[in-house]
Formats: C-alpha cells, sequence, structure tokens
C-alpha cells in the first residue's frame, strides 16, 4: 500500500478543485491534487465525439437521476473535470439571486458587492471573452427571432482565449487543464491522475487519513494530510463523504437545470459546425428560463430527432442537416433530488422528482422555443414528444405544453446544493464558506456548496465563490 503525505489534500480537479489547489499552492502550502480521470490534453480527441465521451465524462455520459421522469446528466471525469467537455459559458448570476441565497441560508458574505471582485479576477485571470466579429448563423437565428418578438436577448461570453494570427482567427478553450492547473503545478502542486480517493478516515470532529486506490492496476493508496478540500461535484462530493460516515445534511438537497431539446429545419442552410457551440441565450426570462441553441453536428441531430420522423431519420439527414439545429429550454427546478451510496458498487444512486410546476415551466418553455425558432423563420419543430409528425405552424405548437412525467427526454449539464452553505444547520452540510459543520479540518468548495440553482451556466459562480472560500482560508 501506498503512503503519502501532504498539507493539504484537494479531492477533484474540476473548477473548484482546480481553483483551490492553484491559490493554495501559490500561497506556499504543500498540496496534493487527486483526480479519478486521467490526464488528458484539449486536443486527445474531437470535442463532442464518442472518443472524447469514453476519455473525459464518467460513464461515458451514460448517468441518471432516476424519478418519475428520468434525467440523463453528465459528470466530467478527467484532469479538469467539466470544464474539459462544456461549452465555457460564462455568467455572473443575477444580484437578486446572491441576495436570495443569503437570506434563505444565512450565507456570509455573499452580497454583490462582497463577489463581484471575485468574478472579476475570474474573469480576468481566464481571460473570459466574447467572439472576434459577432457570432455563427445559428446564433444568428436565435437574435433574429428574438428581436422579432421584442425579447431581450445576447451574446454570452465564453472561458475562451482568440488570437489572430497568419491562418486568421485561433480558438482554445480556457479549460482547467490549460489554466488553473498548470498555474498549481508551477507552484509546487503535486498532481495525481487515476486516483480515487474512497474514505475519509475521521477521529474526534476532524479528518486526518484518506484511503483509496491509484492507477489503472488500482494500488491501494493512504494519504495523510492536515485539511482536505473535497471538490468532486454535486453527485462524487457527496458520495464520498457517505461513505465516510458524514450525512448530516449531505445528499439531501440536490437540484438542477432540466432541459429539452428539438430539432428545428428552416427553409436555407444555415448549419456550420466550424463554429462550435452557438453563444447566443434569450435573457427575457432568466432565471426561471433560459432560450438557447446547441451543438448541431450531425450525429447529435440524430441524437435529437426523437422516434422516426416521416420519410425515416436517415434520409431526412442526409438531405436536410445543413437547414437543421438542436434549440434547447433550460430551467431553475422547484424539485430536489438525493444522492447516495449504491451498495455493492462504487456508483452513486441519484434520484430527483421534478414536480407537476417543473413540468408545467418546460412546457411552458418549449411553446415559447417554438414561437422563437418560428419567428426566426423556421420551417418545421420535431418535437420531443415523440411519435408525431413535425409541428409546421406556430398554431400547433400548443401540444408541447401539455408535458407529462416520462414523455420527453430530460436532461441537465447543470447539478449543485447536494451540501448547501450557510450558518442555518437545519439545513446547510457546510459553513459560509465551506466548512463541513462539526469538523475542524473538511471543507468542500465546488458545486456541491451552492444553496440553489443559480439560473445561469454554472461555473463562473463555482469559480468566484471557489475563490472567496480558499482566500478566507489563508486568512486574506
Amino acid at each position: 500500500m501506498s503512503l503519502l503525505d501532504c498539507e493539504v489534500l484537494v479531492v477533484g480537479s474540476g473548477p473548484g478543485g482546480a481553483s483551490t489547489a492553484a491559490l493554495l499552492a501559490e500561497a506556499g502550502r504543500d498540496v496534493l491534487l487527486v483526480e479519478e480521470g486521467g490526464h488528458y490534453s484539449l486536443d486527445s480527441a474531437p470535442s463532442y465525439s464518442l472518443a472524447e465521451m469514453d476519455q473525459k465524462y464518467r460513464s461515458g455520459g451514460l448517468t441518471t437521476a432516476l424519478g418519475p421522469t428520468n434525467i440523463t446528466y453528465i459528470e466530467g471525469r478527467c484532469v479538469g473535470g467539466a470544464s474539459e467537455i462544456n461549452a465555457g459559458l460564462y455568467h455572473r448570476p443575477q444580484a437578486q439571486v446572491l441576495r436570495d441565497w443569503a437570506l434563505s441560508h444565512q450565507v456570509d458574505d455573499l452580497e454583490p458587492g462582497a463577489l463581484w471582485p471575485h468574478f472579476e479576477a475570474v474573469e480576468r485571470e481566464l481571460q473570459v471573452s466574447r467572439l472576434p466579429g459577432g457570432v455563427g448563423p445559428a446564433s444568428r437565428k436565435l437574435a433574429e427571432g428574438a428581436e422579432r418578438l421584442g425579447w431581450r436577448s445576447r451574446e454570452i461570453a465564453r472561458f475562451w482565449r482568440y488570437e489572430r494570427g497568419p491562418e486568421g482567427l485561433r480558438s482554445r478553450r480556457q479549460s482547467m487543464s490549460e489554466t488553473l492547473i498548470p498555474r498549481a503545478l508551477a507552484a509546487g502542486c503535486r498532481l495525481l491522475p487515476r486516483t480515487r480517493i474512497t474514505r475519509l478516515k475521521l477521529r474526534g470532529g476532524a479528518a486526518y487519513e484518506a484511503r483509496g486506490y491509484t492507477g489503472g492496476e488500482r494500488r491501494p493508496l493512504r494519504v495523510r494530510f492536515r485539511q482536505v478540500f473535497v471538490c468532486g461535484g454535486a453527485v462524487q462530493t457527496p458520495l464520498l463523504l457517505r461513505r465516510s460516515g458524514i450525512a448530516e445534511n449531505v445528499g439531501e438537497a440536490l437540484r438542477l437545470h432540466p432541459m429539452l431539446r428539438v430539432a428545428v429545419r428552416f427553409p436555407e442552410p444555415f448549419n456550420d459546425p466550424s463554429w462550435g457551440v452557438p453563444v447566443q441565450q434569450v435573457e427575457e426570462f432568466k432565471p426561471a428560463l433560459t432560450l438557447g441553441c446547441s451543438h448541431s453536428s450531425l450525429p447529435h441531430l440524430a441524437l435529437w430527432l426523437e422516434g422516426d420522423p416521416p420519410g425515416g431519420r436517415d434520409a431526412l439527414l442526409r438531405r436536410d442537416w445543413e437547414r437543421m439545429a438542436i434549440f434547447y429550454v433550460a430551467a431553475v427546478a422547484e424539485g430536489r433530488g438525493a444522492v447516495r451510496p449504491l451498495p455493492l458498487t462504487e456508483d452513486a444512486l441519484v434520484r430527483f422528482r421534478l414536480t407537476d410546476r417543473d413540468l408545467a415551466l418546460l412546457g411552458e418553455g418549449l411553446h415559447k422555443l417554438g414561437q422563437l425558432v418560428f419567428a426566426a423563420g423556421a420551417e418545421a419543430v420535431f418535437s420531443p414528444l415523440g411519435g408525431g409528425r413535425p409541428i409546421e405552424r406556430e398554431a400547433e405548437l400548443g401540444a408541447l405544453r401539455g408535458l407529462r412525467h416520462g414523455a420527453a427526454p430530460v436532461t441537465s449539464i447543470h447539478l449543485f446544493a447536494s451540501c448547501p452553505m450557510g450558518e442555518d444547520r437545519r439545513t446547510c452540510a457546510v459553513d459560509s464558506y465551506g466548512r463541513l459543520h462539526g469538523y475542524r479540518n473538511i471543507y468542500l468548495n465546488d458545486a456541491s456548496i451552492l444553496p440553489h440553482s443559480p439560473g445561469v451556466n454554472p461555473q463562473g459562480t463555482i469559480m468566484a465563490i471557489a475563490r472567496r472560500n480558499a482566500l478566507r482560508f489563508l486568512g486574506r
């Protein structure tokens, strides 16, 4: 059995863990950063390919929250976590959302004035920026539809670096493996990929050792530390704590943004995958609803054409894929879920129940999405409800409103709040700065500690709060 010693153990290398490791290492702390997945470059596999899913997604992307409506979700499982696979869309949450969290969970120093400097630092250090020279054709479709309806929309900035050279514009995602993890390593942090921590050993209100295994041959591992930051995300963080015997308010209040997608066909060709993920979103109904457009390669269009459209899906795509794109609606759900260890395996049992109000909100979002694309000139909407013919007139959109449990494929790429922060110990797992209630040296610093749904892509919020908490830990 291998034995390692460190001052600070950081479990998980996604946006929260990478932020923590970099700041602590640069402050002179002896940091060991462990990651269950492998260490890959951004170029190790084509984006959104099966090879990338095999390398960088947990279970190849086949993870499901069980309930009356099952929800397929994704987790990054590689050095850099979800930042290696997501679109990198960057938001600050609405100021009122932060105020609501501070009030509902009794969180200190969460007001916009206290948190904005941390967002500014994230924006500066990770080169958050917008596309030079305007957005792509799919984004323009969304913007045109919103303008005709009088709805607010805007281009969303991204964790992305753009450079102009002799060969034209070059771009690169500013993931954790490109930014904060190299910073941490340069400051002396040790990185141990392909390492899973399965349990924390506890004694006298503190943790003193982590147990797990490392390498492809799963060699047993012990790590002794003074402090531990658990940053495995909204599912893996409560799973590790519960396997360690820590259960109070842990894994009890999982939240997520449920999403529905539709394939849409326009009269003219416009789909150009070289633009990557479209960056325009409708702001009119946030935070409750977000309308946007997804990556729309040929395999993705095939995935989201539910059932077999009249004339055959393959024939339709061969003929029309350049005239099609995938649009989505994401909602802030009032339902909640739970994370539990699954007996006899290392996996988590994740459950989530969408409420009737959640289904009604998603149905309303689908209806608005239909209005949006028809206003942009769409000629057909392929319903996610399945079994029906394409919707070709706006008057037929009412059929999208009456969602029932299990009637449509619901997904999520944003999970959080399974171990919420705050001083209300009746509901909160950690204090206002991420220290686990009742323990002297266990900290959480990832999506799990958000009090509720932010209503926007959460990576910026996770990183700003992680930065705030790490600096508080350092006494700054």
